[in-house]
């Protein structure tokens, strides 16, 4: 109940609706907020630091492969840390600093190049399967990836602008059925094999499976709550036009930690485990 509470004083309040943004201090005076947003930048850090590694041991002319993950990875990492540097979360309007780089406008759009480029990754992942071991099916798997993230990332544009939470739960269902799709082609490369796997395999199916867990468990009915909240309390939604206008203008900044809680989850695994698998994937 305390839970249901929170997610409608975030959501419901005059504060987080249409008016003019919050001040915050540039110094986060909640110590629990200062430390999660600190354990945040530190493993930014560390996936700066690894992907460097990476392009400095990988010789770019030799592996065109490997050169074209090393791209979109890099791509991906950056966008990561800056968004772990100002973490926001788009359709609330809430960001932790009141800066022009919180904006959600620009938030979103480098999430939307940055997931972009991690859909190709598992693409050309899927490709490089499919060659080795002669599968079509791998192949047209591969094929799909990008199509399916490109119109889950519509509708998490449509979700930013309109504030209507059912297209993140569209997109999220969106993003489980392209990571099923990936564990599908995975079974099928290892099913193929004449030799026993790398660990990379069955550890990438455990991600996949984790990550299809996490989203079809908590994101998909976390964005449900949220929209019977809205529709229960008859709030309006916007129009794109509107709704874009708003997004680039209006921030609710706040560093208090019950603002942030139900967002730990999804951001530290994403700003972790999600960065984690889009470098590994430069190796395989």
């Amino acid at each position: 109940m305390e839970y249901v509470n929170d997610l409608q004083r975030k959501f419901l309040h005059p504060q987080s609706r249409f008016g003019a943004c919050n001040k915050s201090s540039a110094i986060i005076t909640d110590q629990l907020t200062l430390r999660w947003w600190q354990v945040f930048c530190a493993i930014s850090l560390g996936n700066l630091v690894w992907w460097s590694l990476a392009a400095w041991k990988i010789p770019w002319e030799s592996d065109v492969y490997r050169t074209k993950q090393l791209i979109l990875s890099g791509v991906f990492v950056a966008a990561c840390a800056f968004r772990s540097i100002f973490p926001r979360v788009d359709l609330e309007r809430m960001c932790l600093w009141d800066s022009p780089l919180s904006s959600v406008i620009l938030g979103r759009t480098v999430a939307t190049i940055a997931e972009l480029c991690f859909a190709w990754q598992c693409a050309l992942l899927l490709f490089k399967l499919s060659a080795l071991t002669g599968s079509s099916i791998i192949s047209t798997l591969g094929l799909t990836l990008l199509p399916i993230v490109v119109v889950a990332e519509l509708a998490c544009w449509f979700a930013v602008a309109t504030l209507n939470h059912i297209w993140h739960a569209f997109e999220e269902t969106l993003w489980s059925i392209m990571v099923s799709l990936i564990a599908i082609a995975l079974l099928l490369h290892w099913r193929n094999m004449d030799w026993v796997p790398s660990l990379w395999l069955p550890t990438g199916l455990l991600a996949c499976a984790g990550t299809a867990a996490v989203i079809l468990v908590f994101d998909v009915p976390l964005y449900f709550r949220r929209w019977h909240i809205r529709k229960h309390a008859s709030s309006r939604y916007l129009r794109v036009v509107e709704g874009l206008k708003d997004a680039g203008a209006r921030r609710w900044v706040t560093q208090a930690r019950q603002d942030w809680r139900s967002e730990v989850l999804w951001m530290g695994l994403y700003f972790s485990a999600g960065v984690w698998v889009s470098l590994s994937i430069i190796f395989v």
